[in-house]
């Protein structure tokens, strides 16, 4: 009952039977009392819900925001940072919009089922139901009818922004192409050199001008001596950062050496190079992004030189990052944290060129924001870039040139010389190449030249935008590919050396309570899909956005976090994850009951062991069952829906998959009516032995010659099968004896008797007997059927019956009677045979 309903059956019951016992006046009291209750639950109940509250009162600012962006989205000549502008101020109420929505419909959801438990409003000639609950009925329907017009206006909003967020990609991929693909100067035009030459001197006293700028603007803001202060502090800020990086790294160059003589294992040098790679990587970034920090702390800054200085900093993180993954990946100088298979003299000519094309790259990236800053002439920005990419072009020539030259053929000599260099560290083959540059430069010398000559026509084509993110690209694919393979080896080493195949993976099993296979198969797939990821995430950093900020990216990955609608059910990664895990976990929980159950629970019980067997296999089906339709449920599909779907399908599971329905209901029916048990002897469609194991698809049986057979299900519930221990393991053994005509009927039968009574595997009750059976031509037939207390050794006792009987009638002169058969070679029939063969 409801809290209105309750209350209102109280104020009655107080008007009812209070009223004699309590006198008026408290009467009164109560009745007051009770009004209060009443009223005060229903101005409670009226009260609009937080959430719907505070998702009104940010509609309409966000509606304003959403229509502001589509304005300025619709003019013409917006540039990247108008559309970067444009997606900040988007971005927000796009994420307060979902998490708005989020808040909604669990309350709607809410709403629409407290009056489903009510229930539909009666018929007409139905008996009235109580007031207070079609009041509340009407309540709550009121109620849900406005959260879900709420609710609707902020999908509505959401989707309105999301189509305008991918209008702004669109809009920042359209510039991005138009940049990249627009002609402007080419390489071979004097003019172009002409007029970036004449724009030097002018950039010059424009830099001039710029630091004097920055001087009176620093002055006007800090006294001198405060300047020199904040400038004693950035050179301590650098110098303890690599102080810091120093002293962590002391430590990792003593573990470089190893014990002398002795080889880093795989994991411990890949751990090595990722350790060095990252405090390479952080310490000069870190060291300029504090700097800068520190004088915008204290204004220091002006907007221009702010803007040189993100360029500063930008160069420095291509350059520090760049030769970290470089120091990582290659380790030049120290080959016994080295990952990748390569000769020292390889690694040093990879490491200089292309150090030295990262620091080309970084000065290109400063000298462009010195000109964007200046606002450069159009020619020496052409001038720069086109040098920048020609200098690139050149140094990659000369790097294949020299890595052709030192792992191609050479003289006997030179070959000698590099391989007595390279033996140390593993990278040379037998014959002095280094067999993995080799491979690697016949899968890249053709690309190579194909993506040199395009720069290079770029470039004489006047296409300098598109020569130069070619060439960054090229170098940036180098550094990376370098660092994906020291990634991959790094995952290799912690998930299939260390876990899956290492000292440590009988213990790691144990720990986790899974067999060393599975905790094999487990790593295997953790390994691949952490690869996979890990080319993704380089593929994505060498190709580039191509026009799509990192904002671009957050939100694609929004996206695929929030979820995909299939049907009418959404579908989020963590949704995945969580209902993976879960799946996970619960299978390994209902195999644990299903095995606690075999184990300790069925064998202390009376049942015989196919019964054990099939109580333990229906647990264990039950349990699978109900693990995945809960994770079915954490996914958020509707069972219902699921139900449907299959009826849908009825149809073709009844042509396609008809025989494996019916081996599966067959299955079932031999669990649960044990027709057939585990350790039962049968025959069936030819095959005998025991049955080992029951599935949910066929039955496995063991023959006698100990090999296994599979009957599907359904043959062993709609065919013939003989159960030879189906009620008890007794079995009958009949011996088949002839005698000739002048033996002694009495006496046969008491030496067939006696030797079935003489074994000791022949049951006395029922006790043996021997039938007369038949008048042969030449012999009397006699049967001696005798039972065996089990039937799996009848096979023997009949064999040893064979023996005793025919021991005893030799002892008997009791004649076996046969039929003689004569063979004759060479003559016709009738004819005597040739002299010297005789019978055989």
């Amino acid at each position: 009952m409801h809290l209105s309903q309750s209350l209102s059956v109280s104020a009655i019951g107080v008007a009812r039977l209070g009223a004699p016992r309590l006198g008026p006046a408290r009467f009164l009291i109560a009745a007051l009392v009770a009004l209060a209750l009443l009223l005060g639950a229903s101005a409670g109940f009226a009260q609009i819900p937080l959430e719907q509250q505070q998702v009104q009162e940010k509609l309409e600012g966000q509606r304003a925001i959403v229509d502001g962006v589509e304005a300025a989205l619709g003019r013409d000549g917006l540039r990247s940072t108008d559309l970067d502008e444009l997606r900040n101020r988007l971005d927000p109420v796009r994420t307060d919009l979902a998490a708005g929505i989020a808040l909604l419909e669990p309350l709607l959801a809410n709403f629409n089922h407290r009056v489903k438990e009510i229930g539909p409003k009666p018929a007409a000639d139905a008996t009235p139901e109580d007031g207070s609950i079609a009041s509340e009925r009407d309540a709550l329907t009121a109620r849900a009818t406005e959260l879900d017009g709420v609710l609707k206006q902020a999908k509505l909003l959401k989707v309105r922004a999301d189509q305008l967020s991918d209008r702004i990609t669109s809009r920042r991929r359209a510039l991005f192409t138009d940049r990249l693909l627009a002609r402007s100067y080419s390489v071979l035009d004097p003019s172009l050199w002409l007029q970036a030459a004449a724009a030097v001197p002018g950039e010059l006293r424009g830099i001039g001008y710029l630091l004097n700028d920055w001087a009176a603007y620093a002055s006007a803001r800090m006294p001198p001596l405060g300047q020199i202060a904040v400038a004693f502090g950035a050179l301590a800020i650098i110098g303890l950062i690599f102080l810091v990086r120093g002293v962590l790294a002391r430590p990792l160059h003593r573990d470089e050496l190893g014990a002398e003589g002795e080889p880093l294992s795989r994991l411990r040098a890949c751990g090595l190079s990722a350790l060095v790679a990252l405090l390479r990587m952080v310490a000069a970034p870190a060291a300029a992004a504090a700097v800068m920090a520190l004088l915008n702390g204290f204004d220091l800054l002006p907007p221009r030189v702010n803007e040189i200085a993100d360029g500063i900093l930008l160069a420095i993180l291509i350059l520090a990052v760049g030769r970290g993954l470089l120091d990582g990946a290659l380790a030049p100088g120290e080959p016994q944290r080295r990952v990748i298979p390569l000769s020292e003299a390889i690694v040093r000519l990879i490491y200089g060129h292309v150090t030295i094309g990262l620091w080309v790259l970084s000065v290109a990236a400063m000298l462009g924001a010195v000109h964007r800053a200046l606002v450069a002439p159009v020619p020496l920005s052409v001038a720069t870039s086109a040098t920048m990419s020609l200098c690139l072009v050149v140094l990659a020539t000369r790097s294949m040139r020299a890595l052709n030259a030192l792992s191609g053929d050479g003289d006997e000599d030179a070959g000698e010389a590099r391989l007595q260099d390279g033996k140390a560290d593993g990278g040379k083959s037998p014959d002095g190449k280094d067999g993995f540059t080799a491979g690697l430069l016949n899968w890249i010398t053709f690309p190579f030249w194909v993506f040199d000559l395009t720069i290079v026509g770029a470039l004489i084509a006047g296409y300098v935008t598109f020569a130069t993110f070619l060439a960054s690209r090229s170098l940036i694919a180098v550094v990376m590919a370098g660092a994906l393979y020291l990634v991959v080896a790094l995952i290799n080493s912690v998930f299939i050396d260390a876990l899956a195949t290492g000292p440590r993976a009988r213990h790691v099993a144990k720990t986790l309570g899974v067999r060393p296979a599975s905790l094999e198969l487990l790593a295997v797939l953790a390994a691949g899909l952490l690869k996979v990821v890990a080319i993704i995430g380089i593929v994505v950093l060498v190709v580039g956005t191509f026009g799509t900020s990192t904002s671009d990216l957050a939100d694609l990955a929004s996206r695929v976090t929030l979820g995909f609608t299939i049907g009418s059910s959404t579908i989020s990664i963590g949704d995945i994850l969580s209902a993976l895990l879960f799946l996970v976990v619960g299978i390994v929980i209902a195999r644990a009951i299903q095995r606690w159950f075999a184990v300790a629970i069925l064998p202390k019980t009376a049942f015989d062991q196919g019964l054990q067997n099939s109580i333990a296999t229906i647990i264990g089906y039950i349990g699978s069952i109900t693990v995945i339709a809960m994770a079915m449920s954490q996914l958020g599909l509707n069972l219902e829906n699921i139900a449907l779907v299959a009826g849908a399908l009825s149809v073709g599971i009844g042509f396609g998959l008809q025989s494996i329905v019916s081996n599966f209901v067959s299955g079932l029916i031999l669990l649960a009516e044990r027709p057939i048990r585990v350790g039962d002897t049968i025959a069936v469609k030819g095959e005998e032995g025991y049955v080992r194991r029951i599935s949910v698809r066929a039955t496995e049986i063991e023959t006698f010659d100990r090999a296994a057979v599979l009957i599907p299900n359904s043959d062993l519930i709609t065919g013939m099968v003989k159960n030879f221990t189906h009620a008890n393991t007794t079995g009958r053994v009949i011996v088949a004896v002839n005698v000739s005509y002048d033996a002694d009927a009495d006496e046969v039968r008491d030496l067939l008797i006696g030797c079935a009574c003489d074994h000791p595997q022949v049951l006395r009750s029922p006790p043996p007997r021997v039938f007369l059976m038949a008048f042969g031509d030449s012999y009397l037939k006699f049967e001696l059927r005798c039972v065996v207390a089990n039937v799996d050794y009848a096979l023997t006792v009949k064999s040893d019956l064979h023996f005793a009987v025919l021991d005893r009638l030799k002892a008997a002169r009791i004649g076996i009677p046969y039929t003689p058969w004569s063979i004759y070679r060479g003559g016709r029939i009738g004819e005597d045979p040739p002299a010297g063969d005789g019978d055989s």
